[in-house]
């Protein structure tokens, strides 16, 4: 009896350090692994988002990208089709006040629906030498390819 226990203790040992990763038994470890990194990774997968947060999401980049007075990325939030007129419109100016010392803060984007055509409200405080004056802008929201896009089409 007490042999047995003891075969017993030391075969669960034996399968404890293989388990583990213990020894040179390292396909075990790997498998176990991936195949819980595959997991984690399907339940950190974000659910799909709704087109509301979707037309939230690129006015929200449209506003960052203004704050950070960065012309690139505004022209990223706009459909190949408009960037001509987004470069002449909005980049241009917005390099040559980065250039000044210009600061742009902008508040959180509001988003309006009317008669099925989705409006974004951005109020951008523009500072320079301590002066500041607030200004409104509006923009529209398409959906091109499957994608949300800023746009000057009313």
């Amino acid at each position: 009896m007490r042999t047995s226990l003891v075969l017993c203790l030391a075969l669960i040992t034996l399968f404890a350090l293989a388990a583990c990763g213990g020894g040179d038994n390292t396909s075990n470890t790997a498998k176990s692994e991936t195949g819980s990194t595959n997991t984690e990774d399907k339940k950190a997968e974000p659910a799909a988002k709704t087109p509301a947060e979707e037309r939230q999401a690129v006015a929200e980049r449209m506003a960052n990208a203004m704050a950070a007075l960065d012309a690139d990325a505004v022209l990223a939030v706009f459909h190949k089709d408009e960037h001509e007129l987004v470069e002449k419109r909005i980049c241009t100016e917005l390099r040559g006040m980065k250039d000044e010392g210009v600061t742009i803060t902008m508040q959180k984007p509001t988003i309006e629906e009317v008669d099925g055509k989705f409006f974004a409200t951005f109020v951008q405080t523009i500072a320079l030498n301590g002066e500041s004056e607030e200004d409104t802008k509006k923009l529209s929201i398409i959906e091109k390819d499957g994608k949300f896009y800023m746009s000057f089409t009313k």
